[in-house]
């Protein structure tokens, strides 16, 4: 198992614009094209994921915008947003329905061709003043294009990936100087194997055996000190745990920063969300 941190110590932490590596992971490409059909599905594959959508999206709202710009129904017009590794485009969707200029990209092409059909199903989505734009493509393609964001979103992503630490780098660089990234993952702890993997895969099978990969989570701290390691460019604004509620059937962020494990130990950690952003 190599972690973040290992991989910072022995790899170069710059990139040229146009990267000479790929982070696709083509076996997790074919696992997610294979389940493209579901994405929508309330009780597929993706039905956490689904309800998981809502307090993210508030989330990246009460980041970025104060709460009288969130009470006009559209905080995000103006704002071009990238949301890397899309699948069907449940966060897309509702970041367009708030009014940004979205980028939904991903490997898949299967996903691709799913968020882009879903999408035609609801007219109003595209009557403004948000847009979309599904492209099937790598955070490195975009790079390689000279694109750049306000605001980039990898979220559920980078424990899918090969070389973490390169694609977080590229995502770096597709965030313009002034704008905002955000990541929401796993914490490779303990508990979170006995809940994401044993208990939600092996027991429950709320999601089909090997969808995770455990040895891929990244803990909080190891996320963090990668970014920092960019520069002094790049600051960690915030970062919360995400815990389910099984009474009420609810995804809830923690209510203050730092807070990510039970009881603030990073021990307990199992998902997190985090935004960092870069200086103008």
């Amino acid at each position: 198992m190599i972690s973040l941190t290992r991989t910072l110590r022995t790899a170069n932490c710059r990139f040229y614009t146009k990267p000479s590596f790929t982070t696709i992971d083509k076996a997790e490409v074919q696992k997610f094209s294979d389940k493209a059909a579901e994405w929508w599905d309330p009780h597929g594959e993706f039905g956490m994921l689904q309800l998981l959508n809502p307090p993210r999206v508030a989330y990246v709202r009460d980041q970025l915008v104060s709460k009288e710009v969130a009470q006009t129904g559209k905080p995000f017009v103006g704002m071009k947003m990238l949301d890397i590794g899309c699948g069907g485009g449940l966060l897309s969707e509702s970041l367009v329905r708030l009014g940004g200029q979205v980028v939904g990209a991903d490997a898949s092409l299967d996903n691709i061709k799913m968020a882009k059909l879903h999408a035609q199903q609801d007219p109003g989505l595209l009557k403004g003043p948000g847009s979309i734009d599904y492209r099937h493509s790598t955070a490195e393609d975009l790079l390689s294009q000279g694109e750049q964001f306000d605001v980039v979103m990898a979220m559920e992503i980078i424990e899918h990936v090969n070389q973490p630490l390169g694609f977080l780098r590229t995502c770096a660089d597709l965030t313009r100087p002034g704008g905002n990234l955000f990541i929401s993952t796993m914490s490779r702890t303990p508990i979170s194997y006995l809940v994401t993997v044993l208990l939600a895969e092996k027991v429950l099978g709320m999601v089909h055996e090997g969808t995770h990969d455990w040895s891929k989570y990244i803990k909080s701290r190891e996320l963090i000190d990668a970014i920092h390691s960019f520069g002094d460019e790049w600051e960690v604004n915030d970062a919360r745990g995400i815990a389910w509620d099984p009474l009420c059937r609810k995804w809830r962020v923690s209510g203050r920063n730092g807070l990510i494990g039970i009881g603030g130990m990073e021990s307990l950690e199992v998902n997190y969300i985090m935004r960092a952003s870069k200086k103008a």
